[in-house]
């Protein structure tokens, strides 16, 4: 049998204003910048304040304006008097007024490194049925420079032979930038060679060419003294080889990428003064709102219409939540910035081998704000120090252990590690169990040798049988 119950029970729910808080919390500068044009946007009631000048400077100002009107009236009766004498016709005609160019609008159109390609395969000799087969192979080349797909697979789509395919592709190789549309990096290596001798008016060096395309595996591991028992080669010209090799670039199309660099603007300024350090916002470009005048007295007008009124009510109260709402992300933004140079005072004074372990609940705590407060504040957030920028997650490291009891930030332990590997003898480098009994003897650090090459993989740091050289 249908019947109908009444339940309650407690939810809870974000309203609109309080989303919008939330959103305007873990905004950078940048998407701070845009998210208030677009508030002026969509809401009349709210505009930027307008500095009013002071008495001084408006008396100083009205003398100016009235001097420049004064030296106006004098240049215009010269002028006047200027063309009744000189000019060949009664009538003066006025220049026409053109727009000017702004050159602000004008986009840079960016070439990657397919459209390099094709350019070169237009001025080349090829034909039109063979710059179709061009335009397939450059299509499959990545940003690298390699060619991502086999013929076979090219020749499935396409529809072109493989031989066809190949005699493109050959021409192709020889295109700029060296290496381009190579298969792998050992033919990548030896196209970069042959230009090179080729350009050079040279010969090329038939161990090079033995040691690449038939050792090439031994090479990038530094077995040099395996490459010589199994070539019959001295390891004094395998080391020449080696360093030949070195001078290529293994990705010759990543000059060309489209990719831009990001742009940060830092949302807080640490400065060293004679008190201390000071932290400043970076407010330069955050306008200063206020309500509108006209629409707050409009409001206020007992003719208007309750439509009318109504409207106008409910966007100055999003004016007003959208104001508080700003000055609360500034004024929570400044103490977590503030909190954090307090906790990581070693780090401003002496630099990064100084960062302590920290994380949101300690700076949580200290300011009675929720971790997740701390977390939106500190995201997509940059501050500017005096030994650089940094995103201020940066400040909130993991620790590691020291025998002592005390807590050691992972960045000051990959530092530590990254300098000992780059100290170490490369003819017999430091393994990982190695690492870690070096920091524990002479840093009282416990750290595992899981952990040692858990680090090194950051850093980008081969193993030791990687890094060593014969």
């Amino acid at each position: 049998m249908l019947e109908l119950k009444q339940t309650q029970k407690l939810q809870a729910i974000l309203t609109p204003q309080l989303q919008q808080a939330i959103k305007l919390l873990q905004m950078s500068q940048l998407e701070l910048i845009e998210a208030i044009e677009q508030e002026l946007k969509e809401n009349p009631v709210l505009e930027i304040a307008e500095e009013k000048p002071t008495e001084e400077e408006f008396e100083s100002k009205e003398t100016e304006f009235q001097s420049e009107a004064e030296d106006t009236i004098l240049k215009n009766e010269v002028m006047e008097e200027f063309l009744e004498r000189y000019s060949p016709s009664d009538e003066f005609r006025e220049r026409e007024e053109k727009e000017s160019i702004n050159y602000e609008n004008i986009i840079k159109k960016t070439s990657d490194l397919r459209d390099y390609l094709r350019w070169q395969a237009g001025l080349s000799d090829l034909s039109m049925d063979e710059r179709l087969i061009a335009e397939w192979i450059i299509e499959n080349i990545n940003d690298n420079g390699y060619l991502e797909y086999t013929l076979d697979e090219i020749s499935k789509v396409s529809g072109y032979k493989t031989n066809e395919l190949e005699a493109i592709l050959k021409k192709i190789q020889r295109f700029d930038p060296a290496g381009v549309g190579a298969r792998d990096l050992k033919e990548c290596i030896l196209l970069q060679y042959e230009i090179k001798q080729e350009e050079l008016k040279k010969e090329v060096n038939p161990i090079f060419l033995d040691i690449v395309k038939n050792y090439f595996s031994m090479l990038q591991e530094n077995n040099f003294k395996s490459l010589a028992k199994k070539s019959g080669y001295p390891i004094e010209k395998i080391k020449e080889v080696f360093e030949e090799i070195k001078t290529f670039d293994p990705k010759p199309g990543r000059n060309f990428s489209n990719e831009q660099a990001p742009y940060i603007i830092p949302d807080v300024y640490v400065v060293k003064t004679e008190d201390g350090f000071e932290v400043i916002l970076n407010e330069e470009d955050i306008p200063e709102l206020q309500l509108n005048g006209f629409y707050i007295s409009l409001n206020l007008n007992k003719k208007i219409n309750e439509e009318t009124k109504k409207y106008i009510k409910n966007k100055i109260k999003q004016a007003e939540w959208f104001i508080k709402s700003l000055k609360q992300r500034q004024k929570t933004l400044y103490l977590v910035a503030k909190s954090i140079v307090e906790h990581q005072l070693t780090f401003f004074e002496k630099g990064i081998k100084f960062l302590k372990p920290l994380n949101l609940k300690d700076i949580a705590e200290k300011l009675n704000i929720h971790e997740s407060t701390v977390s939106r504040v500190t995201t997509n957030k940059y501050m500017s120090t005096p030994h650089g920028i940094y995103e201020m997650k940066f400040f909130f490291p993991s620790g590691i252990n020291k025998d002592q009891g005390d807590m050691l930030s992972t960045n000051v332990v990959m530092d530590l590690i990254k300098e000992l590997i780059e100290n170490e003898d490369k003819h017999k480098p430091l393994t990982d169990d190695e690492i870690a009994a070096i920091l524990k003897r002479e840093k009282g650090i416990n750290i595992s040798r899981r952990t040692i090459a858990k680090y090194r993989d950051i850093l980008n740091i081969a193993s030791s049988r990687m890094r060593k050289i014969d």
